[in-house]
């Protein structure tokens, strides 16, 4: 009896897609909630390894930067590996690097092993980040603008999950070692599942980029810096730096006294995320309707508006501070797909050197804003956030939807 290859065809929202594609549909949203829950296990953890191993604060600041060095660097080998080997084999390459770098973190005490051991589940998130928006831009280029947002909540969800199970094993006694090597428990069925993943194989050339159509040479002289590619890295660089930036020092500017949130500063960090997920469900049904470039200028001025009220206004708007987070939400995915409609065959190169320019703008905007903290005060580094979001909202009349 002779075997029928069968081909499954399912619907979601209207499209139709095959079985390949529906795999990697898949590994995009395992991609984005494993994120979600990692990259924010760092900051529920670290008092406990400082305090396990007698590290000091600025020794705990090294650690997390190494977690950035690594999402920077995958940035750029991710988008070269995407081009190159497509989807399925860059979220593998994930995968191994999250159980590498997640094993040895939790066995290590070292400070250089912990370094590298973070640098390299930084590269995992830097790279199953990037893969799994990848994934939505050049499988659903009509409807990239509501499903980057549906992904992007996916990882907010992983980000609030992570703090509660953190809570939850901390309070059963566990130590931080046990709740990384726990995490082990969710990396493995995910990589095991990337593995699994079948790339179609009508789209192959599609997904890396059409390599085959061009040579090494022409694409090493693809233009990284034309202007419209230019004005969205400076954008996503300022809106990482507005949203790490105020991520960072949200609940010092609550719990400074200064409004009448002091004793809720830690509630209202998660207000800012809890906004953030929200805001990205409800966005994903209208941006691709009302038109991106206008959904990110609307979000960006919005949200810029927010934090003034918040810091200058009346005690009873200070918590318009949080509340920003729910129009800070679609800009990143919103941008995304912007830049991902932009004629270029390299698509992976491209959005690599997007995110990566991310990266930075995560990396110094906390920075830079804490200066100005020590400088001027709390309210007024928290005031650089909103000068970032209302220079998107000005960048905005350079883009075309």
């Amino acid at each position: 009896m002779m075997a029928k290859k069968i081909k499954i065809k399912i619907k979601i929202s209207g499209i139709k897609i095959t079985n390949g594609k529906y795999m990697l549909t898949i590994g995009s949203v395992l991609s984005l909630f494993v994120f979600g829950l990692f990259d924010s296990l760092k900051g529920s953890t670290i008092s406990a390894l400082l305090g396990e191993l007698g590290f000091s604060y600025s020794l705990g600041g090294i650690i997390v930067m190494g977690q950035y060095a690594g999402y920077f660097a995958a940035t750029f080998l991710a988008g070269r590996m995407l081009d190159c080997f497509g989807h399925k084999m860059t979220l593998v390459f994930a995968g191994i690097c999250m159980l590498a770098g997640v094993m040895c973190y939790a066995a290590s005490s070292a400070i250089l092993l912990l370094l590298l051991s973070i640098f390299l589940i930084g590269m995992g998130l830097g790279t199953l980040e990037l893969s799994g928006s990848n994934i939505i831009t050049v499988y659903y280029p009509e409807k990239k603008g509501r499903y980057l947002n549906i992904l992007t909540a996916v990882a907010g969800i992983g980000a609030i999950l992570s703090p509660i199970a953190v809570s939850a094993l901390f309070g059963e006694g566990f130590s931080w070692r046990m709740v990384y090597y726990s995490g082990v428990l969710v990396l493995f069925p995910v990589t095991f599942y990337f593995i699994l993943i079948k790339s179609p194989a009508a789209s192959r050339n599609e997904q890396t980029g059409n390599f085959t159509k061009k040579s090494v040479a022409e694409r090493a002289l693809t233009p990284l810096f034309r202007n419209d590619f230019l004005t969205m890295y400076i954008a996503n660089f300022l809106y990482m730096a507005a949203e790490m930036g105020i991520a960072t020092w949200i609940a010092e500017f609550y719990a400074a006294g200064t409004s009448g949130f002091a004793e809720n500063s830690a509630k209202c960090l998660s207000l800012f995320y809890i906004g953030m997920t929200l805001g990205r469900i409800i966005g994903s049904i209208f941006v691709d309707r009302l038109g991106r470039r206008s959904s990110i200028l609307f979000a960006s001025a919005a949200a810029s508006a927010c934090i003034l009220a918040g810091i200058f206004g009346p005690s009873a708007l200070s918590i318009c501070v949080a509340v920003s987070g729910a129009f800070c939400s679609i800009i990143f995915p919103t941008a995304t797909a912007v830049i991902s409609g932009f004629p270029e065959g390299d698509s992976g190169r491209i959005q690599g050197f997007y995110f990566a320019c991310g990266g930075l703008g995560g990396m110094f905007g906390p920075w830079i804003m804490g200066i100005v903290s020590d400088c001027c005060g709390i309210k007024w580094g928290m005031v650089l956030g909103s000068v970032f979001l209302a220079a998107i909202s000005g960048l905005c009349f350079r883009i075309s939807d």
